[in-house]
């Protein structure tokens, strides 16, 4: 069995990481000019950068559509597990999250899925459940 990773438990009693980057906009829901473009590459720029910077965690949203408006945050957004697995084979340390809302995912079928994820991140998946 390959060894695992886990990046989030380390000795920094305080944990930095970063939330909802993969939503449009992220968290702010102004009508900037320059706010967060979720594309898949400014995803993983964004992943690497904040492992070189040695933040621990990775967290995203679980968004089934934006809130409308001009701007309409979160009106693009990955797939929180889809999207875990895809950061994770990008990154070497994080711990990325995937957040499931417990009413839409049948429990055997999200742990078979959340199996196969961590596997690929070599036991770096955390589960934000809401």
């Amino acid at each position: 069995m390959s060894k695992r990773h886990t990046g989030i438990v380390n000795g920094n009693a305080l944990k930095l990481g970063v939330f909802g980057a993969n939503c449009s906009s992220g968290r702010t829901y102004a009508a900037l000019p320059e706010s967060w473009h979720a594309s898949w590459d400014n995803n993983v720029k964004l992943a690497t950068l904040a492992e070189g910077l040695g933040l621990e965690c990775l967290v995203p949203i679980a968004r089934w559509k934006g809130y409308g408006g001009g701007s309409n945050p979160n009106g693009c957004s990955f797939e929180s597990l889809a999207w875990a697995a895809g950061m994770l084979a990008a990154t070497q340390r994080l711990t990325v999250f995937c957040t499931m809302h417990v009413p839409l995912h049948h429990p055997l079928v999200a742990a078979k899925q959340m199996a196969t994820v961590d596997h690929i991140g070599a036991g770096r998946l955390g589960v934000n459940i809401v």
